[in-house]
């Protein structure tokens, strides 16, 4: 009975197995970040930044921009911080294109689509296929006088 209540049902349990994740992910960044700040305080071998970007990109950019805004790290290279701040899009863009993969859409039908709505859009024959509207009865028409 017990079990019954406290058992997530299937999309619970995928956002919290994806709130997991996330939070793990960032927990990760955050702690690279902090590890390579002190190894680089201390003169010891660091973290190559190919990894700290790998961290970020597979769901830890929170964790990564939070860790060098709070610990002042990598804040003056540039091509990092670019790659950095570009690495958010590739998790999200690699989603995106995994689902259109996997549906039931493909370039034909989006072409074919566009190309339709763009034709009616800048066609002038649109106007003209639509309906007309009702006459006004009243002074002036030519409607039927009973």
């Amino acid at each position: 009975m017990i079990s019954a209540i406290l058992t997530p049902g299937p999309t619970a349990f995928a956002a919290l197995c994806l709130a997991g994740y996330i939070l793990l992910a960032n927990g990760l960044a955050y702690t690279a970040f902090a590890v390579d700040k002190s190894r680089a305080i201390n003169a010891q071998g660091r973290i190559p930044e190919r990894s700290l970007l790998i961290l970020a990109t597979l769901g830890g950019w929170l964790g990564a921009k939070i860790a060098q805004h709070r610990l002042r790290h990598k804040t003056r290279k540039q091509p990092f911080g670019i790659l950095l701040n570009l690495s958010v899009l590739i998790l999200p863009g690699l989603f995106a294109t995994a689902m259109i993969l996997q549906s039931d859409l493909t370039w034909d039908k989006i072409s074919t689509h566009v190309t339709t709505q763009a034709q009616g859009l800048f066609s002038g024959s649109a106007a003209s296929d639509a309906p007309a509207l009702p006459r006004r009865f009243g002074p002036g028409s030519d409607a039927e006088t009973p």
